[in-house]
């Protein structure tokens, strides 16, 4: 019999002994409570690496780099200095060459179309000093009023002027035999003829001084300087309103003209490519420093308000 009640007793322990239950308890996060202290998590062990950069990282291997992560706006004045300077620091070769080479190209370009259009607008004026003459167009003017039968107050003292005077096709000659005054006083009084006698208006423009940009530029530009050029006949005494009246001479005298000034505005284009390079450069590297600046500053803590304990009891 008390074999049969010890087997039984055997039969009904051996499952305890053989599978231990687990105690759970859960406990409160007081801190006055016997807590443990909560674990605190870095950067590295919540954010993937391409959202944080730690200040010891390789990434930073000179200290300009670390200066333009810790104060971006020292990295868009470089670059806004010198194109491609703060990529270069920030190693991104590609970014920072192209920057550099566009800068040097530009450069490069400017001084060129610069120089073209100083050779150019010296070409084009050595051509009219040697083939306009005030004298002849101001002898031209007079007769041009006489032919047409046109009044004007100031044209006696230009023909009184001119009278005794040849064209020389000199700049020093020409320009000390006539009173630039007189001249402008007849040309404010000078109405337009043209070949349909359509037009009644007084001339648009007076001559300007002699070696002024203005000079240069006004008679090659209207037709009514065009008398002044060696070519012109002497029996013209009218003014088309379409050029074909001028002689090619002036038509010349355009064309070198607008050849400088297309250098010119070459070289003014180029100049607004370094602008736009400069700038470029400079808040490409600001907003990439930016980044890296805010990725060095990212962090995050986490602190679990419960936990939970595990106690397997034997």
């Amino acid at each position: 019999m008390k074999k049969i009640t010890l087997l039984i007793a055997f039969t009904l322990a051996l499952p305890a002994l053989a599978f231990p239950q687990p105690v759970i308890s859960y406990q409160d996060s007081d801190p006055e409570l016997n807590q443990p202290e909560a674990k605190q998590l870095t950067k590295s062990d919540v954010l993937p690496s391409s959202l944080y950069l730690d200040q010891n990282s390789p990434d930073f291997d000179n200290g300009i780099q670390k200066l333009f992560t810790e104060k971006p706006g020292l990295a868009l004045l470089s670059s806004g200095i010198l194109p491609g300077s703060g990529q270069l620091a920030n190693k991104n070769w590609v970014r920072g060459g192209l920057y550099a080479v566009l800068e040097a190209a530009a450069v490069y370009m400017v001084i060129e179309f610069d120089n073209r259009g100083d050779r150019g607008k010296r070409r084009y004026e050595n051509y009219a000093d040697q083939n306009w003459s005030v004298t002849q167009y101001s002898k031209w003017l007079v007769e041009y009023h006489d032919v047409n039968g046109l009044e004007n107050p100031a044209l006696e003292r230009l023909r009184n002027m001119v009278e005794p005077l040849e064209p020389a096709f000199d700049t020093d000659i020409d320009w000390n035999n006539i009173d630039i005054d007189i001249l402008r006083a007849v040309e404010r009084n000078s109405r337009f003829v043209t070949p349909d006698n359509l037009s009644n208006s007084t001339f648009s423009h007076i001559l300007p001084g002699y070696g002024s940009q203005q000079y240069y530029e006004l008679i090659s530009k209207y037709y009514q300087f065009q008398a002044g050029w060696m070519d012109f006949p002497d029996s013209r005494f009218f003014i088309s309103r379409d050029g074909t009246s001028a002689s090619n001479m002036f038509f010349r005298g355009a064309s070198l003209a607008d050849d400088f000034n297309n250098d010119y505005r070459t070289s003014k284009n180029f100049r607004m490519v370094l602008i736009a390079n400069h700038v470029l450069s400079a808040f490409d590297s600001f907003f990439t420093f930016k980044l890296k600046q805010n990725r060095v500053q990212a962090t995050t803590s986490m602190a679990p308000s419960q936990y939970l304990q595990l106690r397997v009891n034997f």
